[in-house]
């Protein structure tokens, strides 16, 4: 009884914003369901709304019940294009009695959603879910572009005022101008509220307005096209069929059985991929992870009763989904909920929706036919075009990476218009083996290194280098390589759920990586935000600040409400930051740019006091400012210096990567000391610097004079030399290992990495 209690105390709370939500996304779900029947003819409208939202309702309590919740399932585009492709080729067909009905042909649409949903299932027991997300992001993106074309193609006649279903041509030349203006109202104003914080969704201001200027269009004698209708439920589709009479007349007739079973594998593959992805985005929201098989087998079952119910095809919708979470994400009891508004709309309210015109629901299915296709199909050629200079320039392997994806996009969509979505599909499945075992047969984690293994180029004093060697296994070094989409990113995600809870920091080498796409970075972006809420550090390295590649990055942090990654610049400056934080957490006596005395350098170790005060009197103290030279490539060599305080890199002139760092503590110079040539490099102060500089000069009357402390400051030389060498001989083995090109970079501006962002989300 408690229970119960609780439960409705709830439900009055929650109750009135997921009515509104599922109420809001209706009008969406009945324009699916106008495009998917449109070749049966405007009479079969009332009817088709109606089964949309029946399917919706269906769908989402079963796949809520069977599933792990939180997940919205709708009629999607790519969905209502393949049931309207399957009813044309229906309708077209000539049996030995003639034509088919209507009612057949809705029973046979039924029979496919059944058998799409038992293939779902099948995917899901097979565990073929963990396969799908490797699907390549050029071919997801020129999936979705087709969708977005056809789209297009489906809608303009109804925001031309001449419906759904009707041809092009002929709606051009018949446009009714008040029609067009509803559907350009509709347009702008959802766009205009998709810019700004609602309660409602920005296709529903839309829709408001739409209906608003067709009401006063009306109301001043001009035509703007007709209203939709009222959606109407109809008998069962079984109760028009012959009994087991019709089921012998169908399997003899086998024409129907391939585009019944095209329908239903085409219709199977959208649902994986929406599922997965769909299920990825709300539970790296939730910070939570479900089986995506489970999930693909409660979305089977769940088409399979909604075909049975009378429903059109539905898979989960990522837009929807996050708006439910909005309005009440703590709890799965929000889909019941959700459903029952949904139902209570249909079955008690149904006149509400009764009022839009069709105009204005072709206007927003253009506008997001407009969003779905990937900016990258226009924009292309002008990238192509670009001059190889200054941060925007393409080096040949992006040109060819540019390329390559737009003929993929290009391929897919054309095939779509001319022979239908279905051979869309199957030419982007050929494709994303083509490209998946052309880019993908390497692991996408190259190698793994702890910071015992792997340090950076900072040379400190022997305690802190002990002390990092004895607690190295806290840092540990990612090389990625390859392209981090939706199937890879989740590998390295699960690399680092692997990793022991000890490790502080993580570094990621991204200089193999060639591209990313918005789920590969939203992933990265999601295990970056919860190491931050442990305590822990993840540093994405070696893209600059305008890498495209990281550009992307920035703009789906953006566009989902996520901390940005942490950049470093190159691998060498993430790992001497994850060093200090490492020293500076188990209490290092020597922390990161604090002043030391000359018994500390490695220059007097093992010295005597009476020693140490000779060295003493031989040296002279300098200050250098921050980003001074202490000393230039070319200069004639004047002896060695010992830094006390601050940190002095090694550089070749006009190169921004160091050779070497050094702490407090080290020698610098030396070589040069020793062999009495010219400098080699530059030596540039990190940060304010304290130096000690011990001449030629006074080092030849040290061997004169003294040649104990001589001999024990040479020993102390070639000690500091041999572990620089190793050092060296380590930094080089890695990079030596990069066998591939210079770093390419994913081939898109800032407008176009936002909007691949916001396209993932369609």
């Amino acid at each position: 009884m408690a229970s119960f209690e609780q439960w409705w105390s709830w439900t009055r709370s929650n109750g009135l914003r997921l009515t509104g939500v599922a109420w809001s996304h209706a009008p969406e779900s009945m324009a699916y369901g106008l495009l998917a029947l449109a070749p049966l003819g405007t009479a079969t409208g009332p009817r088709a709304m109606a089964m949309a939202l029946l399917g919706a309702v269906v769908a989402n309590l079963v796949a809520t019940l069977a599933g792990a919740g939180r997940l919205v399932t709708a009629p999607r585009p790519a969905f209502a294009l393949l049931t309207a492709g399957l009813v044309t080729a229906l309708t077209a067909y000539q049996g030995p009695s003639g034509p088919l009905s209507p009612a057949v042909v809705l029973a046979l649409v039924a029979l496919g959603l059944m058998a799409a949903g038992v293939l779902q299932m099948l995917l899901g027991a097979l565990h073929f879910g963990d396969m799908v997300k490797y699907t390549p992001h050029p071919v997801r993106a020129a999936l979705l572009s087709a969708v977005g074309v056809l789209l297009l193609i489906g809608a303009l006649p109804a925001a031309l005022g001449a419906g759904f279903g009707q041809a092009l041509a002929p709606a051009l030349a018949g446009a009714v101008p008040g029609a067009v203006l509803v559907a350009l109202s509709t347009m702008g104003v959802t766009a205009f509220a998709a810019r700004r914080r609602t309660p409602l969704p920005p296709m529903v201001w839309g829709l408001i307005a739409g209906a608003a200027l067709h009401a006063g269009l009306q109301a001043l004698g001009q035509p703007a096209g007709p209203r939709i209708g009222v959606p109407e439920l109809a008998v069962p589709w079984f109760a028009h069929l012959n009994g087991a009479a019709w089921v012998v007349e169908l399997v003899s007739q086998r024409a129907l059985w391939l585009p019944l079973l095209v329908f239903a594998a085409t219709v199977a593959a959208f649902g994986a991929l929406d599922t997965l992805l769909a299920t990825s985005v709300v539970d790296g929201r939730l910070r939570r992870s479900r089986d995506a098989n489970r999930e693909l087998r409660a979305q089977g079952i769940a088409n399979v009763l909604a075909g049975f119910a009378g429903g059109l095809p539905n898979s989960p919708s990522v837009v929807r989904s996050l708006e439910l979470m909005d309005a009440a994400p703590h709890t799965r009891r929000s889909g019941v909920v959700y459903t029952a508004a949904l139902l209570a709309l249909l079955v008690l309210v149904p006149q509400l929706l009764g009022w839009l015109p069709v105009s204005a629901i072709g206007g927003a299915l253009l506008l997001q036919g407009v969003r779905i296709i990937d900016p990258g199909l226009w924009r292309t050629p002008a990238l192509l075009r670009r001059r190889a200079s200054g941060d925007q320039a393409y080096d040949a392997t992006q040109r060819r990476l540019l390329v390559e994806n737009w003929g993929v996009a290009l391929a897919v969509v054309a095939i779509s218009v001319g022979l239908g979505l279905a051979a869309a599909v199957a030419t982007g499945a050929a494709l994303a083996v083509l490209l998946f075992v052309r880019a993908h047969m390497q692991q996408v984690v190259r190698s793994q290194h702890t910071g015992a293994l792997r340090r950076s180029m900072k040379v400190r004093p022997p305690e802190a280098a002990e002390r990092l060697q004895q607690h190295g296994e806290r840092t540990v070094l990612l090389e990625l390589q390859g392209a981090l989409f939706f199937g890879t990113a989740d590998t390295v995600r699960a690399s680092l759920d692997a990793l022991a809870p000890s490790v502080q920091t993580v570094v990621l080498d991204l200089f193999l990586v060639d591209e990313i796409d918005a789920t590969g970075a939203r992933i990265l972006l999601e295990v970056a935000e919860d190491w931050a809420r442990q305590g822990r550090h993840l540093v994405a390295a070696e893209w600059a600040d305008r890498d495209p590649r990281r550009r992307i990055v920035e703009a789906v942090g953006r566009s989902a409400g996520l901390p940005p990654l942490v950049f470093a610049r190159d691998v060498d400056r993430a790992l001497e930051a994850a060093e200090d934080r490492l020293l500076a957490s188990t209490g290092s006596a020597l922390a990161p740019h604090a002043a030391i005395t000359l018994e500390q350098t490695l220059l007097a170790q093992g010295l005597n006091p009476a020693e140490l005060s000779l060295l003493r009197g031989e040296l002279h103290t300098r200050q250098i400012e921050p980003g001074a030279l202490l000393f230039r490539q070319g200069d004639p060599a004047d002896g060695l210096y010992l830094t006390l305080q601050g940190d002095v890199g090694i550089r070749l002139p006009g190169n921004e990567r160091r050779l070497v760092s050094f702490a407090p503590g080290s020698m610098v110079g030396e070589m040069a000391a020793l062999s009495r040539v010219a400098r080699s490099a530059d030596a540039v102060a990190e940060t304010a610097l304290t130096v000690v500089w011990l001449p030629n000069e006074a080092l030849d009357r040290l061997r004169r004079e003294q040649p104990a402390l001589a001999a024990k400051l040479l020993n102390n030389i070639a000690l500091h030399l041999a572990g620089r060498l190793r050092g060296v001989t380590q930094d080089l083995s890695a990079w030596v290992a990069r066998t591939g090109p210079a770093s390419t970079t994913m081939a898109r501006n800032t407008e176009a990495a936002d909007a691949d962002a916001r396209g993932a989300a369609h």
